[in-house]
């Protein structure tokens, strides 16, 4: 049986091999690293210059059409439509909180119905019951 001190030099062999083993694919991740930095950084400048370009080509374009082409023939050509920027639209559930609101007719005081605490139905919203209205 070999001594506490030939398996820890056994180790110590063993844990060198391996060191020198990894230190090729520590430089090549290190160097990868660094190319996917240079990428990024490249994406951002060239998606600024892009960005730059988009007004003059929105205003050439325009030209274009009130020149006479259509749009569907600078399309042929190979010159798409501008995309258009405008003000975002308003989803349904800006138009459902303008309903809710206390004022609304939907939650006026003529709504006899109580909810039934701790009772939820499929979309998490608990259940109405209603209640005889008294005269």
């Amino acid at each position: 049986m070999p001594s506490t001190q030939e398996i820890i030099e056994r180790m110590h062999r063993l844990q060198t091999k391996r060191h020198a083993a990894f230190a090729p694919l520590a430089s090549v991740l290190s160097q990868r690293e660094e190319i996917e930095k240079e990428i990024a950084d490249l994406r951002d400048q060239l998606e600024k210059r892009l960005a730059e370009l988009e007004a003059p080509y929105k205003t050439a374009y325009n030209g274009a059409v009130t020149g006479g082409w259509s749009v569907e023939e600078l399309a042929t050509l190979g010159a798409p439509e501008p995309p258009k920027r405008g003000r975002p639209k308003r989803g349904r559930n800006a138009a459902a909180k303008k309903n809710t609101e206390p004022n609304s007719p939907a939650a006026s005081p003529a709504d006899t119905s109580t909810e039934i605490p701790g009772k939820l139905d499929a979309e998490g919203v608990e259940p109405k019951v209603e209640q005889p209205v008294s005269a």
